[in-house]
């Protein structure tokens, strides 16, 4: 490993939606959190208990090296011609050493983004480190939700009047009946392209839970996929749809999560700490390289443009399909981070040189693999 880059790696950012309510909040049950691998918790509804709880969970974090994102509805809905209540909203809570930013909407339409930026901005000049936290709609939301016909306008325009410091999306890709939903390659993709031109870090949701009776609680494989293949994409972060199990709301029932209503943990709290673990290994790595583009063996990823077979001194992939992530130092070719595409089967991938080395990778179901391409 470079010297150079291994010296100011960070810890990868893994976070959580659902953390446990605030009656169940302990210094014990966010250690719960911490050895799973997570990095940062996103707050729900502590501040229903009021301000104290919400201080609770922070010194719980503290406690545990996490970070928290405050979800406060008042901060939500506030309209620009409120900014002035902002700074007194978010002061209790941003000297905190847990503070990490505030929850400032999910999943908002393109009408809401002026009213966002606008708050951000006078959030920003009094919390200048703080996180104005947004969560994007996936490709499959309504032109009603998304407030545009067009996908990608939806995300363009967030980007240019957000401003975002990381843009984050959710997209549950794992259906009841056995399949991946179709457009879960071209969301990845339209991201992936939007945020490299705007060099804006990207995040995003993986499943880890059973809802509506149409998308099904995935396996070990299936967790271990999601994110191999988020970060050959170049993703920064990941962030997991449930922590703690859901009371059922607003029409949406729910599957176990990582841990039950009751505490307990269930065998995907297991799964997830496995693959965290996998993360922390590779992910400051990958987060600390430039991702300049992929590689795809087998048939054509759909949506996916731009996607070659050579990257510098690599010229070719050969065998089981595979998604390859190209990422680079100083402009330079420096790993490929090779991921099965399937999460039921084995493959096995030959990594082509042109000096006419053949690499041959053994890649479990959802595997990933670091390849180094620098002495």
């Amino acid at each position: 490993m470079n010297d150079s880059i291994s010296a100011g790696l960070r810890p990868f950012p893994i976070g959580l939606w659902v953390p446990p309510p605030a009656h169940e909040v302990s210094v014990e049950s966010y250690k719960d959190i911490r050895d799973a691998g997570f990095t940062f918790v996103i707050g729900f509804r502590e501040i229903e208990h009021g301000e104290e709880a919400v201080i609770h969970a922070l010194d719980c974090s503290l406690a545990n090296g996490l970070k928290y994102i405050v979800s406060d509805p008042l901060v939500k809905n506030l309209d620009v011609t409120e900014l002035s209540v902002l700074e007194p909203l978010v002061s209790p809570f941003s000297s905190h050493p847990a503070y990490m930013g505030h929850l400032f909407y999910d999943e908002p339409g393109t009408d809401q983004f002026d009213r966002l930026a606008a708050l951000a901005r006078t959030y920003e000049s009094h919390v200048p480190g703080g996180l104005a936290y947004v969560n994007l709609l996936p490709d499959y939301a309504s032109a009603q939700q998304l407030g545009t016909d067009a996908y990608a306008d939806h995300v363009e325009m967030f980007l240019r009047t957000f401003k975002p410091k990381v843009l984050s999306y959710d997209y549950y890709p794992l259906r009841m009946d056995g399949s991946v939903k179709a457009t879960y390659y071209a969301n990845l993709w339209t991201i992936r392209e939007a945020c490299r031109l705007h060099q804006v870090p990207f995040w995003l949701f993986i499943q880890a839970i059973g809802f509506n009776g149409t998308y099904r609680e995935p396996n070990e494989a299936e967790i271990r996929w999601q994110v191999n293949v988020s970060l050959a994409f170049g993703a920064k972060g990941i962030q997991y749809f449930t922590y703690w199990t859901p009371e059922p709301a607003n029409g949406e029932t729910y599957g176990e999560a990582l841990i039950r209503m009751d505490g307990s943990k269930t065998s995907t709290y297991r799964n997830v700490q496995i693959v965290n673990r996998e993360v922390a290994s590779v992910g400051p790595m990958l987060q600390s390289l430039q991702s300049v583009g992929l590689l795809v063996s087998g048939d054509a990823l759909p949506g996916v443009e731009h996607a070659g077979r050579s990257f510098g001194p690599v010229t070719d992939l050969e065998g089981d399909p595979v998604i390859a992530g190209c990422f680079a130092s100083g402009n330079r070719p420096h790993s490929l981070f090779v991921v099965n595409r399937d999460y039921a089967r084995p493959a096995e991938s030959v990594v082509v040189f042109e000096d006419n080395r053949r690499l041959t990778i053994r890649l479990d179901p959802g595997e990933g693999k670091l390849i180094p391409l620098t002495p």
